[in-house]
């Protein structure tokens, strides 16, 4: 039979009320509270009693301090000559237990209470949710964006984006409810005291909407790995797991080091310091290295080539190259090839659907080649493509130490030898390049390849445009 217990705590630091009955009934059940950590409250088992429980607040407590303060010492010392056991505190929060009925009860007046609970407030709760809306802000900063430019394709066009702004958009939300509850109701509960009643109850609705924001997290992070399993970017998937696992091995780590310089008695600007040097150090070491080794092992291009390959004049070619490519340089040259290379990147989000293709072929002996390279954007929504367009086809400045060296821009064709619904070409100022959008219902290809001749035109038409 286990004798401790471990609950998930999902009380505000102002909810009192709630703290002191939810103690109390965990103790009529045999279960006493023996350490509030800053996400699991820890319980042993004990004989089942009707005890009381009460909330104060200590403004000069703090996790790094490494022992109670002399506002502490003095608070405890009162309480027990009222008849008060220490249990332990949460942040600001001491709890007391006692089991004399008749026991005076901590606070009498409640106009201090609540601003006991303010200065509380304003250490702790207030600046760490402030902060971390700034920071859920600016991770959704593309999604406010492209919102407020229209930009749909912009909120859509890969994974990443669209799940870091499916969650990051509620979780802003959920800090707003956070900080406008809690002024909400200071601002009640003083009002109530000046009617001369008492700080009032925060009630449950706090910690459901905890328990949805939890829910949500998880729903949208298993919703993102598959999204990126299914769409070819297993190494997204791995890298999101490995970073969320280095991050709660981080936070471990770093609450670990604030307990043992407590338990070795420092001072609390060196715990601080202390602890602040290892957060540096774990994260640069974990998140880091994570971060390094998936750029230098190209996690992130969802990228695929044919797998075995040998080397031929300095150069790396595929022992069997791929066949799932919808145009090939064969097929659109007429000529054999003796050395290939090819390979697909696979990108987009579950609306839109972004594949790439690149070949290169050896010609004749080389040194010379040839490429060839398309990329297929597939969505079944009418007005996300035409969003998609528009990114597509935007002018793109390219800058040099502030200066615009030149800018690439698309300048529409005559989309009949290509067999498109309309087509576009890319030039750099005035002078054209030999890169083209075509677009047909439900696709775009972007395509790139030397002089196209009409009947190659037509080839990479009848190859790559959608089925009927």
């Amino acid at each position: 039979m286990r004798n401790t217990k471990y609950c998930v705590n999902n009380f505000c630091l102002y909810d009192y009320r709630g703290v002191e009955e939810r103690l109390s009934d965990m103790e009529a059940k045999g279960w006493r509270l023996e350490k509030a950590g800053p996400s699991l409250w820890k319980y042993r088992r004990a004989e089942p009693a009707r005890v009381r429980y009460a909330v104060t607040y200590s403004d000069s407590a703090s996790w790094f301090n490494p022992g109670p303060t002399e506002q502490q010492q003095s608070l405890e010392e009162l309480c027990a000559a009222a008849g008060w056991e220490k249990v332990c505190d949460w942040f600001q929060m001491q709890i007391f237990r006692t089991a004399n009925p008749a026991a005076v009860p901590l606070e009498t007046d409640e106009a201090l209470r609540l601003e006991g609970i303010h200065r509380s407030m304003k250490r702790n709760f207030i600046p760490v949710n402030i902060i971390g809306l700034f920071l859920l802000l600016f991770v959704a900063r593309s999604f406010f964006l492209a919102l407020f430019t229209g930009d749909l394709y912009g909120m859509v066009r890969n994974n990443a984006t669209l799940f870091a702004a499916s969650i990051s958009v509620p979780a802003v939300c959920f800090q707003v409810y956070l900080l406008s509850n809690y002024f909400l109701w200071r601002r009640r509960s003083r009002r109530s005291i000046e009617d001369g009643g008492t700080c009032l109850p925060v009630g449950r609705a706090y910690r459901r909407a905890g328990l949805v924001m939890w829910g949500l997290v998880t729903l949208f992070a298993a919703a993102y790995i598959l999204s990126e399993l299914s769409g070819g970017g297993g190494g997204s998937a791995l890298y999101f797991v490995l970073y969320m696992s280095l991050f709660y091995l981080l936070v471990f780590l770093v609450r670990r080091t604030t307990a043992l310089l407590r338990g070795m008695k420092v001072s609390k600007t060196a715990n601080m310091a202390g602890t602040l040097i290892v957060d540096f150090v774990l994260a640069f070491a974990l998140i880091g290295g994570l971060t390094y080794t998936a750029l230098n092992h190209d996690w992130f291009s969802g990228g695929s080539g044919s797998g075995e390959t040998y080397e031929y004049q300095n150069r790396e070619w595929d022992v069997s190259p791929r066949r799932d490519f919808p145009l090939t340089l064969a097929e659109l040259t007429g000529e054999r090839y003796d050395h290939i290379s090819r390979e697909v990147r696979d990108r987009g989000s579950l609306f839109v659907s972004e594949r790439n293709y690149w070949e290169i072929a050896l010609l004749g002996d080389g040194p010379k080649t040839r490429n060839l390279s398309y990329t297929l954007y597939e969505t079944k929504y009418p007005v996300l493509q035409e969003s998609m367009l528009e990114d597509l086809l935007e002018d793109d400045p390219v800058r040099f130490r502030g200066m615009t060296m030149f800018t690439w821009h698309y300048l529409p064709e005559d989309p009949a030898p290509w067999g498109a619904e309309a087509a576009w070409r890319r030039h750099i100022d005035e002078d054209p390049e030999d890169t083209w959008i075509l677009v047909w219902p439900g696709r775009a290809v972007e395509i790139r390849f030397g002089s196209p001749t009409e009947a190659q035109m037509a080839i990479a038409a009848a190859r790559l445009k959608p089925e009927a």
